[in-house]
This record gives C-alpha cells, sequence and structure tokens, in this order.
C-alpha cells in the first residue's frame, strides 16, 4: 500500500526574500487521488500569499526568465508581472485561474511544498550527533526543524554542520589501528582524497575544505563515529516535530 507525505517548507525573512528554513510534515494520505489535490491546492494557496519581488526564485531569477514568466501570465490573464529585470511588488494576479497559478509555481521552481510516495511504511533518516547525543536540528529565528531527509545520501549535503561543531580542519587524534578498525581502508581513504591528510609524526587526521564526502567516507570507518545516520519514523517524526512546535512557539508567528 503507498503513502503519501505532504511536507511543508518553512520561510524565514531576510529583508529580501523568504528563504527556506526548515521542513515538517503537512498531511499524510493514502489515496493518491486526494494527495495530489490537497497538495496542488496548497501550493496554490501558497503562491497566492506571496509577494513575488520577495519570493527567492523570482528575486534570483534571470531577466529572461522574468520575461518567460511574464509572458506566461500575461497569456492566460492579460496582467503583467514584470517589466524587463523588475519584478512586481504585488501577488500573483487575482485573475490567474487555478490550474495556471499551479503551473506558474512549477515554471518559476517556487514551490512552498514537497510531495512524497511511499511504497509500504514511510521511512526517513535523520542526523545524529555523537557528540552531543541527540537529533540535530535547523534552527531560525522563528523555527526549530528537524535535519532529515528521505534516504542516507540526501543527508550528505548537511554535514557541514559538523565541520561547524567540531571546527576546520577537523582533527582527529590517534594511530590509524586505534582510530579504525579496519586501518587499511582508512589509509585507502586517505590515499585517494586530497582534503583527508594523516600526520603521522603527530598521529592526527584532519578533514580540510570542509569536504562533506570525505568526511562521510572517513565516518563510517571510524571506531568512535562522529554522527550516525538512524532510521526514523513518520510517527515519530510527527511527535518530535509537534514537540519543537510547541516548545519555540513557532506556529504563533
Amino acid at each position: 500500500m503507498s503513502t503519501y507525505v505532504i511536507r511543508a517548507k518553512c520561510f524565514g525573512y531576510n529583508d529580501e526574500v523568504f528563504y527556506v528554513a526548515g521542513n515538517r510534515i503537512a498531511n499524510i494520505f493514502q489515496d493518491k487521488a486526494q494527495a495530489e489535490q490537497a497538495y496542488k491546492q496548497l501550493e496554490i494557496d501558497a503562491a497566492r500569499n506571496f509577494a513575488l519581488y520577495e519570493v527567492e526564485a523570482l528575486f534570483n531569477a534571470s531577466e529572461e526568465k522574468l520575461n518567460t514568466l511574464d509572458a506566461f501570465v500575461f497569456e492566460r490573464c492579460g496582467q503583467h508581472i514584470a517589466d524587463g529585470y523588475e519584478i512586481s511588488e504585488d501577488t500573483l494576479p487575482a485573475e490567474l485561474a487555478d490550474d495556471d497559478t499551479f503551473e506558474f509555481v512549477e515554471r518559476a521552481g517556487m514551490q512552498s511544498y514537497q510531495l512524497m510516495c511511499f511504497e509500504g511504511a514511510p521511512k526517513f533518516y535523520a542526523l545524529w550527533s555523537v557528540k552531543q547525543q541527540e537529533l540535530y536540528k535547523d534552527y531560525d529565528e522563528y523555527f526549530t526543524g528537524l535535519v532529515y531527509a528521505p534516504s542516507p545520501e540526501q543527508l550528505k549535503g548537511q554535514l557541514e554542520r559538523i565541520f561547524d561543531e567540531q571546527g576546520c580542519p577537523l582533527v582527529l587524534n590517534g594511530s590509524l589501528e586505534s582510530l579504525s578498525s579496519t586501518p587499511a581502508l582508512l589509509q585507502a581513504a586517505i590515499a585517494s582524497n586530497r582534503n583527508i591528510v594523516y600526520k603521522p609524526q603527530q598521529q592526527q587526521l584532519e578533514i580540510n575544505n570542509w569536504d562533506t564526502e570525505a568526511l562521510y567516507s572517513v565516518n563510517a570507518l571510524l571506531n568512535n563515529p562522529l554522527f550516525e545516520i538512524r532510521e526514523i519514523s513518520l510517527e515519530d517524526i510527527q511527535h518530535l516535530e509537534a514537540g519543537l512546535a510547541e516548545e519555540e512557539g513557532y506556529d504563533d508567528y
């Protein structure tokens, strides 16, 4: 049986644009048609609430892209949203039909939600800090959220926070034999990546240049890993997200 999960992007504002501060579960469906309709309506409603010049995807868009989007809107409802490289300070025209609004969202890349399909029980993967003995979280002025993804590979991009926590270069002390039960594999990882350096005299292993791929490969070989990637259920995510919302009070804003 398929399960459909809608994740909402939660936005922060930096005095110029709305940026994605994190994500949380918005709804869950077992029926594909219901999930797709709910997702579509959420995107339409969100798109109509943003002043266009404050949407990050449009703020950073090229003049060519803005003109293309403007031509699309003008064709569908007879209204303009851009003048050359200047995007409108207004929201999308009320005259733009729902289906056209949804198509605009896809063309502009300004999605506020993500619809995911899982066969069987949904599985996510969260980043666990061994040092802090807790799940990593995203922090923003009005939002705190879990760091998790549908696959372990997608968490690689989140590993910079390990450098934030432990410094860069990231330094591990000890011989290769004390650091890893498979020192030959660790040596091979060092030899294959210039951002992994071992200093035998100091007995120090360094990971440089915020190289998350190097960190990911080394961590898997360590006797005492710096982080873990843990499977987390949908029910656990909902419970934890509800707790964070209550604790931080960001739903009040």
